[in-house]
């Protein structure tokens, strides 16, 4: 358990604490966080959840890089026991792919153990952006409530819509279609205009629930009504919208389609 700093001169510096039992792993983020996130100024670390719940108090850092599994109490455990959550926070975990996901439902960071630079860097630049915005507290409980929702389907996505953020459960998507970097989210509601990518979308959203059937779209395969035959083919939707299916795509999509 040690309380240091780094050696940066920025005029918008971001205040850390590091909770991580595992010497190696904090010595190697904190490593890169000075060579690569000089923004960042690393003013404590501890190795346990206790301690790293003292300097969350004492310190009130506006990020927090917290390890999921300890000894003792977990990241998450020490989380429940604060009366609010004042600070961002990018999760260090070695979680499945299910529980990734639950992460990224809820618009919250993670870095995959051994960590990577570039995913240090875009988490940061990203933290960066919520610590202005400062939508924390809804993030953090959408969360808690992902991860304890057995049911992918039934957990709720969190995006950005004109500045206006949603918290939208998954089965509600219909279809998603590309624009540049946009992406247009059909729900049985509305429709969304994200500056996530269809790309991000495709990591995020349930494989099994959800099919990419061209460059530009991704369908939730319950919503289909028929498909329609030719060279690569069609679906029609239930709202009625018509979308082509990519001939390489084609094969991926019947082995997903069971009417």
């Amino acid at each position: 358990m040690t309380a240091g700093g780094n050696r940066t001169n920025t005029n918008r510096m971001i205040t850390a604490v590091i909770i991580d039992d595992e010497p190696k792993s904090v010595f190697i983020l904190r490593s890169f966080l000075e060579e690569h996130c000089p923004q960042v100024k690393v003013v404590a670390i501890a190795g346990s959840a206790k301690a790293g719940k003292e300097f969350i108090e004492s310190m009130k850092p506006q990020l927090v890089f917290l390890d999921i599994e300890m000894p003792g109490s977990s990241g998450f455990d020490l989380l429940k026991s604060l009366p609010a959550i004042g600070f961002d926070i990018i999760f260090i975990t070695a979680y499945n792919q299910y529980a990734v996901n639950a992460f990224r439902f809820s618009a919250i960071d993670y870095l995959l153990k051994p960590l990577r630079i570039q995913d240090l860097i875009q988490a940061v630049a990203r933290a960066e952006e919520r610590i202005r915005e400062r939508s924390l507290a809804q993030n953090y409980d959408l969360l808690m409530r992902n991860m304890a929702e057995k049911s992918a389907g039934k957990q709720k996505l969190s995006f950005t819509d004109r500045g206006e953020q949603y918290l939208v459960p998954v089965e509600d998507f219909m279809y998603l279609v590309a624009d540049g970097n946009y992406t247009h989210v059909h729900t049985r509601e509305k429709v969304y205009l994200t500056t996530r990518t269809l790309k991000e979308f495709e990591d995020m959203l349930p494989q099994g629930l959800f099919c990419r059937i061209h460059h530009g779209y991704i369908v939730n395969m319950e919503e289909i009504a028929k498909v329609q035959k030719g060279r690569g083919g069609a679906v029609v939707m239930k709202d009625g919208k018509i979308l082509e299916i990519a001939i390489r795509r084609k094969e991926a999509f019947r082995r997903m389609y069971h009417p």
